[in-house]
């Protein structure tokens, strides 16, 4: 009967996997194609001043979360907190902190002015309403993936995905293409998501947005360390965005901009499977988490190389064709970036069983030394390589990042580090099962398709 459960759990992880990859890959299909026409319509210069409010909103939106989202991990799988309660307290979250995610950003231009002063208040607006609506799809779809319904939310985001492509193309068509115009698509698609996605988790007796004021007590309680270590992690994967505007202008982010989107393709294969992973992980032992999330990290490896060696072979002719020789600059700084890419998704394994630890404080302070580190190499090597250096920077840092949560989860295995983390046979069986399984699904994709036509 054991031996039946671990197979039929196997066989459910490769199942979730392979579609949740299916879904991540048509959803990149379509973001690859809001950001060819926004590339070409803007241009460089145009790409940098979109870019910067857009990530200035998601680092704002990381700071207001209050580590919810990791914190329900623990709630939820420690704790056994019913999820109905925890969706009111999503809501609550969402729209008090989203207020003041959004107030904050409007002071941007007034507390970094050498990166946004010359940032419209208008376009701030424009992005700063997306805080509160993604915080609160952020969180739910969080709970929808603890709770087994893994391809939601990517089913929702791609629904508004296409939503986003068709307007932009045509504005693209027409006379009205501009930055603004393009935010504010963007504010439409994160409305989208919302709505498609919140209903999915369902509020319960409370309602989706409900105070608690015991429940909110013992979240703060874990969560705040946990905030400040999620916000940390955050600053740590755009920090360079805002170094390399305040260091070498909106041109040269336009350009790292796109490197930066096209090596976190890599992370559509790794994520796909750590995302799959996580609901078993919320129902084991911790060492057996502990021991599954290295197993992922070692299949990880295997995923990222071979996208990586794509990228690496492709990436010149790529960027040429469909973003035009404006972008081809973006090409070393995307190889640059491939090294950390892997490395972020070799740690996105360590996840679930490192904060179902409780221990919130050694996650920040893990951030508090790979952040210093990136600003500091970022400090050096922007200066003399721009774009280049801040890539390499990055993926150094987020090796250093990994290695420590990887040590850390290797202890909770009782595995040593260098059995856990290199690749064995099984990986490449697993990942050709896997693939397998992705094959098959989308010829019933295409079968279904057919038949409906």
């Amino acid at each position: 009967m054991i031996r039946s459960q671990k197979a039929k759990d196997g066989s459910s992880i490769l199942s979730d996997s392979a579609e949740t990859l299916l879904l991540r890959l048509l959803l990149s299909a379509v973001g690859f194609g809001a950001s060819v026409l926004i590339s070409r319509g803007l241009g460089p210069e145009g790409r940098g001043a979109y870019y910067l409010p857009v990530v200035a909103a998601a680092t704002m939106a990381a700071f207001s979360s209050l580590g919810l989202e990791q914190a329900n991990i623990y709630l939820l799988g420690t704790r056994k907190i019913s999820p109905e309660r925890l969706c009111g307290q999503n809501g609550l979250v969402a729209i008090s902190m989203g207020g003041i995610g959004l107030a904050l950003l409007l002071l941007a231009p007034s507390v970094l002015p050498s990166v946004f002063a010359d940032t419209p208040t208008g376009l701030l607006l424009l992005t700063g309403l997306t805080i509160p609506f993604a915080l609160h799809t952020q969180f739910s779809a969080g709970l929808l993936t603890l709770q087994g319904q893994v391809t939601w939310q990517f089913r929702a985001a791609l629904a508004a995905g296409l939503v986003q492509v068709g307007v932009l193309l045509g504005l693209f068509v027409s006379s009205w293409f501009d930055v603004g115009m393009v935010l504010a698509v963007n504010l439409a698609a994160v409305l989208v998501t919302w709505g498609l996605t919140v209903p999915a988790v369902g509020g319960g007796k409370g309602g989706w947005i409900h105070w608690d004021a015991g429940l909110l007590r013992e979240t703060m309680k874990q969560s705040l360390l946990l905030h400040l270590a999620m916000a940390l992690f955050f600053l740590h994967l755009r920090l360079d965005t805002f170094m390399i505007k305040g260091m070498r202008g909106t041109t040269a982010l336009g350009q790292y901009s796109l490197s930066v989107v096209l090596a976190e393709t890599v992370l559509l294969a790794t994520d796909s499977l750590g995302i799959a992973i996580l609901p078993r992980q919320m129902r084991n032992t911790l060492q057996e988490a502990a021991s599954l999330a290295l197993r992922g990290a070692r299949t990880n490896v295997l995923l990222g190389v071979g996208l990586a060696f794509l990228w690496t072979l492709g990436g010149i002719p790529l960027i040429r064709i469909f973003f035009g020789q404006a972008f081809a600059p973006a090409y070393l700084p995307l190889v640059g970036l491939l090294p950390g890419v892997i490395f972020l998704g070799m740690q996105r394994m360590c996840g679930a069983p490192v904060l179902r630890t409780g221990r919130p404080g050694r996650i920040a302070a893990i951030y508090a030394v790979s952040l210093p580190c990136n600003a500091a190499l970022n400090l050096w090597w922007i200066p003399m390589w721009g774009p280049l250096g801040a890539a390499l920077a990055s993926s150094l840092s987020y090796g250093l990042g990994a290695m420590l949560f990887l040590v850390w989860t290797a202890r909770l295995a009782e595995i040593p580090l260098a059995q856990g983390i290199f690749p064995r046979k099984s990986d490449w069986l697993l990942l050709r099962q896997a693939a397998l399984q992705g094959s098959q699904l989308l010829q019933q994709a295409c079968l279904a398709r057919k038949q409906v036509e």
